[in-house]
């Protein structure tokens, strides 16, 4: 556990207290670089949701992205304050969320506008008993168990798209490497934590900001990680509708993929 330095929030309240030493970057923020880095989640999937709204693609796939913005705020808010309600805000729209992804990865092959009530249904009632579960049990494993679960479901329905359909499989290898280098940091965040403080609080580490912050790098790395997940299955669905998607980058750097193509180009 980190030591007890109560800032503006307050004495915590959330079952869950990362390695990030509390309040010491900030007095308003009781894990300063956890909190910021939730900013990549947040943000970067509002250019899908501009950028779908704007050329009409599948609903699924806009409110898939929305999710995952809820999904990085909630996290914000979580680390910010170490508060029980916070803490839900952060880890149940993870549930939510990661059940629009799994229906947009099943209904792939799907005819334009068709839905699958069953599926919806299953999901739902799966999401509504992780929650009820999870709130009245309120022991981090069923969360992390219940979330690994979907997680492995979305390895296996995007895994069988690469091998039934056409697809980028480049950007599938580097959605699923992403995400795994995120997973790997947040494990070494959990296990070595002692280890990690001692680094910070050598004069050397005091000057690395979030350097060894793994549980920092971990919400960067999934938040990419399933950002390019959802990407490529945007791309996949188009491919198959023979829309001709186009991976494009916003201001040359960020990508997002698009269904419109470019005018003619003048000399």
């Amino acid at each position: 556990m980190p030591p007890v330095f109560e800032g503006y929030w307050g004495k915590e309240t959330s079952t869950l207290d990362w390695c990030e030493e509390n309040y010491v970057v900030s007095y308003y923020i009781a894990e300063f670089w956890n909190t910021i880095s939730n900013a990549v989640m947040i943000f970067a999937p509002l250019v899908m949701v501009f950028f779908g709204y704007m050329e009409k693609h599948e609903k699924r796939f806009i409110y898939s992205f929305l999710a995952l913005t809820v999904v990085g705020f909630g996290s914000w808010l979580f680390h910010m304050t170490l508060k029980y309600s916070m803490q839900l805000m952060d880890e149940l729209p993870m549930i939510w969320g990661t059940s629009f992804l799994i229906y947009s990865l099943y209904m792939m092959d799907s005819k334009p506008n068709e839905e699958s009530p069953l599926l919806q249904l299953i999901l739902i009632v799966y999401c509504i008993i992780v929650t009820l579960v999870y709130i009245l049990i309120n022991i981090p494993i069923i969360h992390q168990v219940s979330y690994g679960l979907m997680v492995f479901c979305i390895v296996v329905l995007a895994s069988k798209m690469v091998l039934t359909m056409k697809c980028d499989k480049k950007l599938y290898m580097i959605g699923v490497l992403t995400y795994a280098l995120g997973f790997l940091l947040w494990n070494v965040d959990n296990m070595l934590c002692s280890h990690l403080r001692s680094i910070r609080e050598h004069p050397v580490g005091q000057f690395s900001g979030m350097l060894f912050e793994c549980h920092a790098w971990w919400h960067i790395f999934a938040g990419m990680g399933t950002y390019i997940a959802l990407l490529f299955g945007v791309h996949t669905r188009y491919v198959f509708l023979k829309r001709k998607p186009h991976i494009k980058f916003l201001m040359g750097c960020w990508p997002y993929v698009s269904i419109i193509e470019d005018g003619p180009k003048t000399k």
